[in-house]
């Protein structure tokens, strides 16, 4: 497993220079005390532009929607918020990338259909009993799955999950590590199922608002 822990948030990873460039005039018109309120106005003049072009679904909108959204929340943040509230902030940031896409996510703690498989053919290789360590499992619901369909077919991509910030460490550890099982059955279903030759899943870990580990799974 590949996590990315200390992202260097300078490199702008996956913009093309066209959007660093956009990502750059917006944060400098805040100015030396970075004034958010000149830059959600630097925003809207930007998707004003965009929305002009007819380009609402490109990835500068989206960057822009995306950077609106997390300027006009950040003061809101508390410690004390519950773990629905931390997810639909950042659930809301995802829909917002997904737009135009066939990608979507599956919310509601809804469970995963790649870990269930798995699971059905553990228990049919190893048989109900008293000692049996498969007898006592049971399917766990995922908070956010992000599906696409394939002709009419829901198929996963990526499990991901949220805690809310004071979580204690033992309940961290428990989540990733549940969190990395369930991809690692959506990683063999997609190359088994679906013959998708993919060697990785992208997941992510969330306590409160803030991003826990980004995991490539290998």
């Amino acid at each position: 497993m590949a996590a990315i822990d200390n992202v260097n948030m300078e490199l702008y990873v996956g913009l093309s220079n066209e959007d660093k460039e956009l990502l750059e005039k917006v944060l400098k018109s805040g100015g030396d005390a970075d004034d958010t309120d000149n830059m959600i106005i630097e925003i809207l003049k930007e998707q004003l532009k965009l929305k002009e072009a007819g380009s609402k679904n490109s990835d500068a909108y989206k960057l822009l929607n995306i950077l609106r959204s997390i300027i006009e929340n950040v003061e809101d943040y508390s410690e004390a918020n519950s773990e629905l509230t931390a997810y639909r902030h950042c659930a809301k940031l995802l829909d917002y990338l997904f737009c135009g896409t066939k990608l979507k996510i599956l919310d509601g703690e809804p469970g995963c259909l790649a870990a269930k498989g798995k699971m059905i053919v553990n228990h049919s290789l190893f048989p109900f009993s008293g000692e049996n360590v498969f007898s006592t499992c049971a399917i766990r619901k995922i908070d956010a799955i992000v599906v696409m369909n394939l002709n009419m077919e829901r198929v996963e991509l990526s499990t991901n999950e949220w805690k809310k910030s004071n979580a204690s460490s033992d309940t961290v550890t428990k989540q990733q590590s549940k969190n990395l099982r369930t991809n690692l059955s959506i990683l063999n279903q997609l190359n088994r199922k679906y013959n998708i030759k993919t060697k990785t899943v992208v997941a992510m870990d969330f306590i409160g608002k803030c991003l826990l580990k980004c995991s490539s799974i290998l």
